[in-house]
């Protein structure tokens, strides 16, 4: 009168992936978060600079490059995901694909100062789907994204704090999170 022990049942839905397809995709995926972060190291030195000094003035060309480098990363994950919805037909991440891609070019298009609170909250819903997208493909790749993901997560919700000092404290939250990504992507 044994019992077997049984599997355990998890209740997260396996996701179908298409594996020589889905590599194309994490290869745009990791140069993306290569991206990512090198503008969240650059952000971070910009604001450790902000609370040292805080006269000083950046000159407009950096931030325009490293707003740029960020731009560009968004443009690559969405990309990336995308390319994910291609190989899974998962629908999260064809949304997160279109709201980085709105969060990308916003800034660019809607440069009055009434829409910066827009820009900001897309740019908050863009970097949570990206998170939430992470999290389901270490899901689906059976990797542990799960730490790297809640670490971009923090970084969204401290920046959003508004406070000189938090925002330096998400944005480190925000380059473990690239980092862990992208080391355990590469890795595998």
């Amino acid at each position: 009168m044994s019992k077997k022990k049984q599997p355990r049942a998890t209740s997260a839905k396996r996701i179908p992936v298409h594996e020589e397809k889905a590599r194309h995709c994490v290869r745009w995926l990791n140069i993306s978060l290569g991206l990512g972060f090198l503008y969240a190291l650059a952000l971070t030195f910009v604001i450790s600079l902000g609370l040292a000094m805080p006269d000083l003035k950046l000159p407009d060309l950096v931030q325009g490059i490293i707003l740029l480098v960020w731009a560009i990363a968004k443009i690559g994950f969405a990309f990336s995901w995308v390319c994910l919805y291609q190989a899974t037909g998962y629908v999260k991440w064809a949304i997160a694909a279109l709201l980085l891609a709105a969060s990308a070019l916003m800034p660019y298009i809607l440069t009055n100062p009434e829409s910066q609170v827009f820009i900001v909250g897309i740019e908050a819903l863009a970097v949570t789907g990206l998170s939430l997208s992470l999290f389901d493909l270490g899901r689906a790749t059976r990797l542990d994204l799960g730490i790297p993901a809640g670490m971009i997560f923090l970084g969204v919700i401290l920046q959003i704090l508004q406070n000189q000092l938090m925002s330096f404290v998400g944005i480190l939250f925000l380059a473990i999170g690239f980092y862990l990504s992208l080391k355990r992507l590469v890795t595998t």
